[in-house]
């Protein structure tokens, strides 16, 4: 799946900055009244930046998850309704401990190749060891970067009840392929 999923909604009627604090408000007291639900939890930030815009920005956590999602998305009021823009993303710590991975990968396969190209009697017994190391920290690392697609459904769930809009939908091709299948 791609790494960044992204969202839209049109809202059925302007609303006001009382009624989405509201609305968020009340969100958040459902979250916390479930307590047996699969997610550690949700953070919720919510504020208007200086075009009169407002911004919604939660994370969601699963208890089985190694990382979070985070959904990023701006709200603006237009004459006839509201408009929800956004994208799904994994934490900036994922990444850097990803490029940190393929970074000391890359020196060590650079230091093992250069001995053996450099050494009399080459030690092949070193290429086992590292492909033992490093494919099963590269499979852990693209599962983390990867999206689960009963997560960005789940989320979405929540964004349709949250905006009230029907049309609400993740606009990623293997989730919408999915839905066909």
């Amino acid at each position: 799946m791609k790494r960044i999923a992204r969202i839209a909604a049109d809202f059925e009627s302007p609303l006001s900055e009382g009624e989405l604090k509201e609305k968020i408000a009340k969100a958040i007291e459902e979250q916390e009244s479930e307590d047996n639900r699969p997610e550690k939890g949700r953070q919720y930030f919510f504020w208007e930046d200086n075009n009169g815009e407002y911004r919604l920005r939660f994370y969601h956590s699963f208890k089985n998850d190694m990382c979070d999602t985070a959904f990023h998305g701006i709200i603006s009021r237009g004459l006839t309704g509201c408009r929800l823009e956004g994208f799904f993303k994994k934490p900036a710590g994922v990444w850097g401990v990803f490029w940190a991975i393929i970074g000391v990968a890359c020196a060590i396969a650079s230091a093992f190749f250069l001995s053996v190209f450099l050494s009399e009697k080459p030690e092949l017994g070193m290429i086992p060891i590292f492909l033992a190391v490093l494919v099963p920290v590269a499979f852990i690392e693209v599962n983390l970067l990867m999206f689960d697609k009963k997560r960005i459904k789940s989320i979405n769930g929540y964004l349709r009840e949250f905006t009230s809009a029907e049309n609400t939908d993740v606009l990623g091709e293997e989730l919408a392929e999915d839905e066909r299948n």
